[in-house]
C-alpha cells in the first residue's frame, strides 16, 4: 500500500515580452503565460510532505520552509521548486527556468528530497536519522503522472507516494532484573533489509540507521527510523541496543515492510534479551490499522507450529509440545496437544534442552550420581531419571516427540542450567521471576522456587546447587529439588566451528583452545567436553596456543601443595610457549593425581610445571571465564567444565589458593583463587595446579 501526498500546480498568464539589449547576466525573464506555477495547500487533496517523526495528523500534511521538490515535464528538464517561509508559495530556485504547458497533456515526475545522488528511480538511505532535518530527508517520494492542461482555472494535483516504510521502537517496560535508575537504553539501531533504491528496487546489503528519538531512553521512548522496504531477512539483526549495565541487546530477523506503511514494535527490555510485546502496522497517512497488522510476539520473525528438529537459538522460549512441534512463548498448549517443557537451550538446528514445566521426586546428590550418563545430547553429560519412582507423579516418560528422539528427564550439568536462565532472561545465574514466567504463563507449569541440585560435582563431599539467588556447594548427602531436562536431537558435540578432530598436538592451532580442546596421552587432540576414545588417557585440557604445535596443557588434577620458595628452587624451564617454567623434579611433587610425562605421542613436553601469572591468566581468558579482578582473570565454572565433564578430572576448587611461579615483591609472590589475585608470603603452603608445556 503507498500512502498518497498531493502537490497542487497552476498555469499564469503570459505577462509580456522579454527584455532585451542587455547582456545575458542582466536578462531577467518575465514569467510566460504557459509556466507551470507551484503552490502547496494543506487539507485535502493536496500534497504533503513528512515530517516524518512525527505522528500529529496535522504535521504529517506539511512541509516546511525551504523544503524543495523536483519536477520536470514531458520533454522538459527538471525544475527545483522551494517552499517560501510564508509556508504557502512555491517558487524556482533557479532565475529564469520554468516548466512550461506546452502540449495539451503533459507527463510531470516529481521526487523528494532533492538530495546528491535521488532521482526518480535512485536514492541512498541516510544512516544518521537522529534529527528532525536528517529523518525527515530520508522520506523518499515519487510520482508520474499524465495530466491534461486545464480548460478553465489553473489548478492540478500531484499525489506523491511514499517509497520508505516508518518504522517505530517503543520502549513499553523493563523487566524487574533493573533498578528503577538502570531502566533506560542507549545506542539504539535500526536496520534496514537494503542500503537504497536503484531503478525502483531494493539493493545493498543491511545497513544499521541512528534513528530520531523521543525521549531519553526511559520507558515510553520511542525511536524513529524511515527504512527500504523489502522482503524479509530472518537472518540479520533488526534492533540493537545497549541497556544501563552496558549489555548488548538484539532483536534479530528484519520483517518484510512494504512503502507507505508505518509500523510500531513496542519492546520490553531484559539484561539478556528483548521481548517484542506486540507489531502494529498502519497506513502511515492516515493512521489506519491494517487488517492481519497486528501481531503476537516475535511474530514478525519467528513461524510457528515449528518442528522440534527445525528450531534454532531464536525460539528459545518457545513451548515444546509432545507433538514433537513447537508453539509461541507463553501461550496455552493448542486443543489437543500437551505442552511438555520451555525450550531453554539450542546449541545446534534441532538440537538442545527443554526444561521441565513440574519437578520430580527429591534426591541427594549421590543418587542423581549413580544413574546412567548419556553424552549424545547437546555436547553435555545428562544422568538421566531411571524410572518413575524418580521421576515422580508430575513428569511423563518421553524417548521422543513426534519424530525427534529424546534422553527422557535427565538432571543437566551447572552450566546447562546456567544457560538455560539466561537465556530465558534471567541475570545469567539461576532462576528468577522473568524465567518463572515462561514456565507459568499460558502453560500452567509450577514456579521454580526452591534449592535444585545439577549434576555437576564440586569437590569430594560437595556439589553444585542451586537457589534463586546463587550457586552453593551443598552436602551430596543431602536431599534435594531436582527440575530435570529432555536433551534432543542428540550427536551434538559441540565439534567448535567446523575444527577436524583428532588432531596432533603438533598441528594445533590457537582455534583448537578457544573451541575447547583435551589432550591425550597418545599425542592426539580431541573436542572438549567429550569422552576421549577407548584406550586413550585424557591428559589435561589445551589452554595456551602461542604459535602451531607449541603451548601450554592445563592438569586435570592437583599436584601435592607447596611453598612457594620450595616452587622457586626447582629447575627453570624457558624453551617452551615462550615462557619460564617451574619443572615439578619427582612424584613426591606431581603427588598420586599426576603421571610424569616427556613426551605426549611424538611431542615433547616440560613435564608437570608451575607457569607464571600471565600464562595462567591466559589459559582461564581462554577457557572462557569471566571471573577476576583488576589484577587478572581467574577460573570459574566455565574452566571447571573443561576440566570435569566427560574427561573426568577434579575442579579447581572454590576455596582453593594456587601458587603462580611469579614472584611479587620481597617475601610475596603471587596466588590465585576462583575470584582475585593476590600476594602470598612465600613460605605459606598452598595449592598447585600445574601445566605441561608442549
Amino acid at each position: 500500500m503507498n500512502a498518497t501526498k498531493y502537490l497542487s500546480l497552476a498555469a499564469i498568464a503570459l505577462m509580456g515580452t522579454l527584455a532585451s539589449c542587455q547582456s545575458d547576466d542582466d536578462i531577467t525573464v518575465a514569467r510566460p503565460d504557459n509556466a507551470v506555477n507551484m503552490h502547496l495547500q494543506v487539507g485535502s487533496s493536496v500534497t504533503t510532505r513528512s515530517n516524518a517523526a512525527t505522528t500529529d495528523a496535522d504535521k504529517q500534511k506539511q512541509f516546511n520552509a525551504g523544503d524543495q521538490v523536483s519536477i520536470s515535464a514531458t520533454g522538459q528538464d527538471a525544475v527545483i521548486y522551494q517552499l517560501q517561509a510564508d509556508g504557502q508559495t512555491w517558487r524556482e530556485t533557479e532565475t529564469n527556468k520554468f516548466l512550461l504547458w506546452n502540449a495539451s497533456q503533459l507527463e510531470f515526475q516529481a521526487y523528494y528530497p532533492v538530495t546528491t545522488g535521488t532521482s526518480m528511480t535512485a536514492f541512498t538511505l541516510p544512516t544518521d536519522q537522529s534529527t528532525e532535518a536528517s529523518i525527515n530527508a530520508a522520506d523518499y517520494m515519487t510520482k508520474t503522472k499524465t495530466i491534461a492542461r486545464p480548460t478553465t482555472g489553473t489548478d492540478i494535483s500531484l499525489e506523491l507516494e511514499r517509497q520508505t516504510a516508518r518504522v517505530i521502537v517503543t520502549i513499553s517496560g523493563f523487566n524487574d532484573q533493573y533498578s528503577d535508575a538502570d531502566k533506560t537504553v542507549s545506542n539504539v539501531r535500526i536496520n534496514s533489509a537494503a542500503a537504497a533504491i536503484a531503478d525502483g528496487a531494493a539493493t545493498g546489503s543491511v545497513t544499521a540507521v541512528t534513528p530520531y528519538a523521543n525521549g531519553t531512553g526511559t520507558q515510553g521512548t520511542t525511536y524513529t527510523a524511515l527504512l527500504i522496504p523489502a522482503t524479509a531477512n530472518a537472518s540479520a539483526n533488526f534492533i540493537t541496543l545497549t541497556d544501563a549495565l552496558n549489555n548488548n541487546l538484539t532483536v534479530k530477523g528484519i520483517p518484510e515492510l512494504e512503502a507507505g506503511n508505518s509500523y510500531t514494535f513496542n519492546l520490553t527490555v531484559g539484561k539478556n534479551t528483548i521481548q517484542v510485546q506486540s507489531v502494529t502496522v498502519q497506513d502511515w497517512t492516515t493512521g489506519t490499522t491494517l487488517e492481519g497488522g497486528q501481531a503476537t510476539e516475535l511474530a514478525s520473525s519467528l513461524t510457528y507450529p515449528i518442528a522440534l528438529s527445525a528450531v534454532t537459538a531464536d525460539y528459545v522460549g518457545s513451548v515444546v509440545c509432545s507433538d514433537g512441534n513447537v508453539y509461541p512463548a507463553k501461550t496455552a498448549a493448542p486443543a489437543g496437544k500437551t505442552a511438555v517443557g520451555i525450550l531453554g537451550k539450542v546449541t545446534a538446528t534441532g538440537q538442545g534442552l527443554i526444561l521441565a514445566l513440574k519437578d520430580a521426586a527429591q534426591q541427594n546428590w549421590n543418587t542423581i550420581n549413580s544413574w546412567t550418563s548419556v553424552t549424545t545430547y547437546a555436547g553435555t553429560t545428562l544422568k538421566v531419571l531411571p524410572d518413575d519412582d524418580a521421576r515422580g507423579t508430575n513428569l511423563t516418560s518421553y524417548t521422543a516427540l513426534g519424530e525427534t528422539v529424546v534422553s527422557n528427564w535427565a538432571v543437566a550439568q551447572k552450566s546447562d542450567y546456567e544457560a538455560i536462565f539466561t537465556n530465558l532472561g534471567s541475570d545469567g545465574t539461576t532462576y528468577d521471576g522473568n524465567v518463572n514466567a515462561y514456565i507459568t504463563t499460558g502453560v500452567g507449569g509450577t514456579a521454580i522456587s526452591n534449592g535444585y541440585w545439577s549434576a555437576t560435582v564440586a569437590d569430594d563431599y560437595f556439589a553444585f546447587y542451586f537457589f534463586s539467588d546463587n550457586w552453593y556447594s551443598y552436602l551430596k548427602t543431602n536431599s534435594g529439588s531436582v527440575r530435570p531436562v529432555l536433551g534432543f536431537g542428540g550427536n551434538s558435540e559441540e565439534q567448535g566451528g567446523g575444527l577436524t578432530y583428532p588432531i596432533a598436538l603438533s598441528a594445533v592451532t590457537a582455534d583448537y583452545v578457544s573451541s575447547g580442546s583435551v589432550v591425550c596421552s597418545d599425542g592426539n587432540v580431541y573436542s572438549a567436553k567429550t569422552a576421549v576414545p577407548a584406550g586413550c588417557t585424557a591428559v589435561g585440557i589445551l589452554g595456551k596456543v602461542t604459535e602451531t604445535g607449541h603451548g601450554l596443557i592445563l592438569a586435570l588434577e592437583d599436584a601435592t601443595s607447596q611453598e612457594w620458595n620450595t616452587i622457586n628452587g626447582w629447575t627453570s624451564v624457558d624453551t617452551y610457549a615462550g615462557t619460564t617454567l617451574k619443572v615439578l623434579p619427582d612424584d613426591d611433587a606431581r603427588g598420586t593425581n599426576l603421571t610424569s610425562y616427556t613426551t605426549l605421542g611424538t611431542t615433547a613436553v616440560s613435564n608437570w610445571a608451575v607457569a607464571q601469572k600471565s600464562d595462567y591468566v591466559a589459559i582461564f581468558e581462554n577457557l572462557g571465564s569471566t571471573t577476576g579482578d583488576s589484577d587478572g582473570t581467574t577460573y570459574d565454572f566455565n574452566v571447571n567444565d573443561y576440566i570435569t565433564i566427560f574427561v573426568g578430572g577434579t575442579a579447581l576448587s572454590d576455596f582453593g589458593n594456587y601458587w603462580s611461579a611469579t614472584v611479587g615483591y620481597d617475601d610475596y609472590a603471587w596466588f590465585f583463587q576462583s575470584n582475585n589475585w593476590s600476594l602470598s608470603p612465600k613460605t605459606n603452603s598452598l595449592s598447585v595446579r600445574p601445566v605441561l608445556a608442549f
